[in-house]
């Protein structure tokens, strides 16, 4: 378990950020402009960090320690203007109605032409609070979409109330051999059952964590993590690194900031958010008075839920989850039933790739070796279990090569029979479907299970068999919205098939009617690879 000594009284600095970042739009400005910046030095000494923070909290006074902008490759700094005086104690902060619940960090980082600060809204979600680091135009994008849009008072309302404390769950925490503090049950949970819903510590833009260098980003992560409430950071802080980190109380700030990074990188997971952008192909003329249009587009993220992020893994999970956009929260629901004393657990990997493949994923990236059933156990080299572990391969390969099949939408073959016709030959057929169920059910792998069930539901209907169909489609709905949420093309697609079977892209495909391809057909088909951490 980590522990940071942590010094909480932030001193003000200024942050500035160049012409190139925020000129090509005035309303963005007008919105940065509203946020109070912040500093978070937390007693940084070292010869590292000198440069950019004041010794012992002290407020910046000269040029030299003026925050600035760095390249990712350590070239060509951009100084910034000297900062504003820092109010005196005997000055009254002076309080502002249009006062932004956001704090920008006083140092930002640049990879390529982007500057990348972190942001935070440190009452956000029942004073939760979140850190966000992107790039300013982004920043402001984002809070421009709910929940982020919504004012202080009310942040909280539309997210889920997150907890203080993991015991407050169907679960404690609870030291396992081998793979440290996870969550066990501590009472019979039914499969569908929410076990969490949480909004996250930290957010990174994909293109932060990708383009910076680790330093700057390690540092970046530092200032987001540390400006968030006190409680917060100490959750964080408790979480798990798969890098051997010492122990860093009372250690240098280098050596914290290092310890920050480690644990984000070992817990973060990929989500997804929505962003409004200015649509540069339909910009309003220069000099006109009118803003550009914008538009919404999903950008990639890594995000760290506290809570979430105790789930350790197993090839065989009883628990699903997904990024709600809406909340900004990660659901995690079970997919098994689940009895007291179980150990929860999520795939950090796609469940469908063979043994071998799983365990160098996790190896690469988590750096431990499975020991779940499915890879054999804690020795699995050392007894005679082979022949189990090369048929659970087995039924991995027919797994996918039946996806392949399946998928093949094309209802005829360019193949002729004896009286030179074409031959009605689909690749699919409801027989082979239910043998992909029953491979996921072998599996264990009733996390991505829907999938079966909606490649069942097509081909019953594509033969023109509509009640099996709505009994997959059932099956496909209820498995699927706690595994992937409501808003997959899959999900709409099942329940069209429900309310008309008839009327469905699907129905009688199979036997030689229009062809799917060239509407909405096969929406979904791939949906609900397992997004690991």
């Amino acid at each position: 378990m980590h522990r940071l000594r942590l010094v909480l009284g932030l001193s003000t600095l200024a942050l500035t950020t160049t012409a190139e970042s925020l000129s090509s739009n005035s309303r963005q400005q007008a919105a940065l402009s509203h946020l109070p910046p912040f500093g978070i030095c937390h007693g940084i000494t070292n010869d590292a960090a000198s440069s950019i923070c004041p010794v012992d909290g002290a407020s910046v006074t000269n040029q030299s320690q003026a925050t600035e902008y760095t390249t990712s490759d350590n070239s060509d700094k951009l100084a910034s203007s000297p900062p504003p005086a820092v109010p005196q104690p005997d000055e009254p902060k002076k309080e502002s109605k249009s006062s932004s619940p956001w704090s920008r960090g006083a140092i930002c980082r640049r990879a390529g032409k982007d500057d990348f600060c972190a942001f935070t809204h440190s009452s956000f979600n029942n004073g939760e609070g979140i850190s966000i680091i992107t790039s300013p135009i982004y920043f402001v994008g984002m809070i421009s979409q709910a929940p982020l849009s919504e004012p202080a008072s009310a942040a909280g309302k539309k997210q889920p109330r997150a907890r203080a404390a993991a015991t407050e769950g169907p679960y404690k925490d609870v030291a396992f051999p081998g793979k440290g503090i996870g969550l066990m049950a501590t009472e019979p949970i039914r499969a569908g059952r929410r076990i969490m819903a949480r909004t996250p510590a930290v957010m990174v833009d994909d293109r932060a964590f990708r383009g910076l260098r680790r330093d700057d980003l390690a540092l970046l992560l530092a200032q987001a993590i540390l400006a968030l409430p006190e409680p917060h950071v100490g959750r964080f802080l408790n979480l798990s690194s798969s890098h051997d980190a010492a122990d860093a109380s009372g250690s240098t700030s280098q050596s914290q900031m290092d310890l920050i990074y480690k644990i984000f990188t070992t817990n973060a997971f990929k989500t997804t958010v929505k962003v409004s952008l200015p649509d540069t192909s339909a910009q309003a003329p220069a000099g006109d008075g009118q803003e550009p249009k914008a538009e919404v587009k999903e950008i990639d993220f890594h995000s760290t839920f506290t809570e979430v992020s105790r789930l350790n893994h197993d090839c065989s999970p009883n628990l699903g989850y997904y990024f709600d956009t809406a909340t900004l929260s990660h659901k995690v629901y079970a997919v098994k039933d689940i009895l007291p004393g179980e150990e929860l657990s999520v795939s950090y990997v796609d469940v469908l790739h063979p043994r071998e493949t799983r365990q160098r994923l996790l190896q690469a990236t988590w750096h431990f070796k499975c020991v779940c059933s499915r890879c054999g156990g804690p020795h699995a080299h050392e007894n005679d279990d082979a022949h189990i572990l090369a048929e659970s391969d087995s039924r991995v390969k027919q797994i996918n090569a039946l996806r392949r099949e399946l998928d093949n939408y094309n209802p005829t073959s360019s193949s002729s029979g004896a009286s030179g016709n074409k031959v009605v030959v689909g690749s699919g057929t409801p027989a082979k479907a239910l043998l992909m169920i029953t491979l996921y059910e072998l599996e264990g792998a009733q996390v991505r299970i829907y999938e079966a069930y909606y490649r069942a539901a097509l081909e019953y209907n594509g033969v023109g068999d509509a009640t099996n169909a709505m009994i997959y489609a059932r099956l496909c709905l209820a498995k699927g919205l706690v595994a992937r949420g409501p808003d997959r093309p899959f999900i709409t697609s099942m329940k069209e098939l429900i309310e008309d079977p008839v009327r469905h892209w699907s129905w009688r495909f199979r036997l030689g009617g229009a062809n799917p391809l060239s509407d909405a057909a096969g929406k979904g088909q791939s949906e609900g690879k397992e997004e690991g951490k």
